[in-house]
């Protein structure tokens, strides 16, 4: 007897499907797990402060050659711009997704947002890590993130030892951006005002300019005035500024931090001097001869300090001047520039002449400035 030919059998069917789904999940697999362990968390570790384990270093030793690891710089295609090792993740990570990039960053940015709502921080830094490896050449990216760090995630924490290290956090994102588009002034700039207003200026100020002095041994002003005049100088060769403001606000930013800064070295000299007086009539006499001859020295550099303020204030008005921009901001300029040069002529009068012994009675001519 014959019996008709019902096909392949439904266990050889079930044989298939189960094939296809492991090949499926090896797939997925041979996607992911690069991407978070050599994408993601390399990446959030480098935010949260710690470093490579020499294990891992030997292993990139091992891939890249020992000079590479070393601190050499590579280049994937002759003429290009040069890449580090870090780079080349995000790189290959962008090529993996191919079409899915888009959605995925999508929902990644909806998610820190809503995380961020929720005030849920144990997986922000590892999100925004994968944002900006997907989003790297995307210069308001990383401005608009390490604000959202910096002002709006600070905000949850009641610690002010917590709030800088969240600082901290967002200034090490955004450097990572200036690595990779080192001439757009929006990051410059907003490295700047983060310096600027959040560290320099905030109610939490005076905790956050000592710890930019014991971390980066300089005032949060000076080193704001440092990455705004990055920013007039890449804006003025490559235009990348794009700012709502306009050019001549956003470059009058330098000037005022250079005013700060003035204002900051102007108040240490008063407060040092107050602190001789103070030494004196407790009578000790060799801590108020020392702290006397360290305020001298303040009031110098206040004096240096006001001096190269006024000059750029000067320089600014001169500037848009011939660049035709509204007379009320030339003006403004101009009261900036008298502003810095009466206070610059009052140091230099308290300053000749001034000994120890005159002190106390100099001392009535100076004043305290406030920085607002």
């Amino acid at each position: 007897m014959s019996y008709p030919d019902f096909g392949v059998p439904a266990r050889t069917d079930w044989r298939r499907s189960a094939a296809l789904a492991a090949v499926i999940v090896v797939l997925l697999a041979g996607v992911v797990y690069p991407l978070r362990r050599y994408v993601v968390e390399p990446a959030r570790e480098q935010l949260l402060g710690h470093y490579e384990s020499p294990g891992r270093r030997l292993a990139l030793a091992s891939q890249f050659s020992f000079d590479t690891v070393a601190g050499a710089t590579i280049r994937l295609v002759p003429g290009r711009p040069v890449r580090e090792l870090s780079d080349l993740p995000s790189e290959a990570v962008t090529l993996i997704l191919g079409g899915f990039r888009g959605p995925y960053v999508a929902w990644l940015w909806i998610k820190v947002e809503e995380e961020k709502q929720q005030k849920i921080h144990f997986d922000l830094l590892d999100r925004y890590a994968k944002i900006a490896a997907l989003q790297s050449d995307y210069p308001h990216m990383w401005a608009y993130h390490a604000w959202n760090i910096v002002w709006n995630v600070t905000v949850h924490w009641q610690s002010q030892e917590r709030k800088y290290e969240w600082i901290r956090r967002g200034i090490d994102f955004l450097r990572e951006g200036y690595r990779k588009n080192p001439h757009d002034a929006v990051i410059l700039e907003t490295m700047g005002r983060i310096y600027a207003e959040k560290l320099g200026r905030a109610q939490e100020a005076a905790y956050y300019r000592q710890r930019i002095e014991e971390d980066e041994g300089r005032s949060p002003f000076l080193i704001a005035y440092g990455w705004y005049d990055r920013m007039r100088k890449a804006n003025d060769r490559y235009g990348t500024l794009r700012h709502t403001l306009g050019k001549p606000v956003a470059y009058s930013q330098a000037c005022h931090c250079l005013t700060y800064y003035s204002k900051e070295l102007s108040q240490t000299a008063y407060d040092t001097f107050k602190a001789s007086l103070d030494a004196r009539q407790a009578g000790r006499q060799v801590d108020a001869r020392r702290l006397f001859q360290e305020g001298s020295q303040k009031l110098a550099d206040a004096l240096a300090a006001w001096q190269w303020a006024q000059r750029e204030w000067r320089d600014q008005a001169l500037r848009f001047e011939k660049e035709d921009v509204p007379p009320v901001l030339i003006a403004i300029y101009k009261k900036f520039y008298d502003e810095a040069v009466a206070t610059a002529n009052e140091l230099q009068a308290v300053r000749s002449g001034l000994t120890y012994d005159n002190l106390p009675e100099r001392f009535k001519e100076m004043s305290r400035p406030e920085i607002k």
